[in-house]
């Protein structure tokens, strides 16, 4: 335990004595990152559009309201959805409506992720662009054509806009805050790697220890000693 104890006491006076090096090193980590987020990341914007499964015209007529066979039924459909999402003839449709003559549909298909949320009937198709207000348009045009894709396949409207795509204001990829706070941590460890690296291969001696280390007798020791201004 006491052997422990002085290897921590050793280990904490090596950080502090190399605390500047540590200090610069955290430093340029710091400023990489933020070159790195400000100047070599570009920009993309995503924009969501939410659809909810419900049929428009299977309620009961007696009560008014959508049956169990209904939710089942959406259920077992929200993966088949998923795929005709994304599938060629509605990216193709999209690229058409908008006339986005310098999109390739496989380019475009790359920036949409069609997810399903847990436990509910809500599809949300998110538009990656590097455009905030094309990202917009694309989502929400996404959602018209799935829609009345649907109605074609299986003649029943149970696809409904839930909540259209807005602008984003912010990127969706950068976050200045989080990125220097991970490239912080980043330069504290690297900083700590190397002081430690540096202490385990410098085979100088710095103690009588160090001697003892070698199978050798220490015969005397002098003391460091601070007489300030006086002689």
């Amino acid at each position: 335990m006491e052997n422990d104890e002085i290897d921590l006491r050793q280990l904490l006076k090596l950080l502090w004595d190399k605390k500047v090096t540590i200090l610069i090193i955290v430093l340029i980590a710091v400023i990489a990152g933020w070159v790195y987020t400000s100047f070599m990341v570009k920009p993309v914007y995503t924009s969501s559009i939410r659809l909810i499964l419900a049929q428009k015209n299977t309620t009961d007529a007696s009560t008014g309201v959508i049956t169990q066979t209904d939710v089942t039924l959406n259920d077992k459909l929200i993966d088949t959805y998923k795929e005709i999402a994304v599938s060629n003839g509605v990216i193709r449709t999209v690229i058409n409506n908008l006339d986005l003559k310098n999109v390739d549909e496989d380019v475009l298909k790359k920036e949409i992720n069609v997810t399903a949320v847990t436990g509910t009937q809500i599809l949300k198709i998110s538009v990656t662009d590097k455009d905030a207000d094309r990202a917009t348009k694309i989502a929400n045009e996404m959602g018209k054509v799935f829609s009345e894709r649907i109605k074609d396949i299986y003649k029943i409207e149970n696809v409904s806009v839930l909540d259209e795509a807005e602008t984003p204001e912010e990127p969706s990829n950068v976050n200045h805050k989080r990125d220097m706070l991970i490239f912080l941590a980043v330069g504290i460890v690297l900083a700590i790697a190397i002081v430690l690296l540096a202490n385990m291969l410098d085979n100088s001696i710095k103690s009588s220890a160090d001697i003892e280390t070698l199978n050798l007798t220490v015969l005397a020791e002098i003391p460091e000693c601070d007489f300030g201004s006086k002689r």
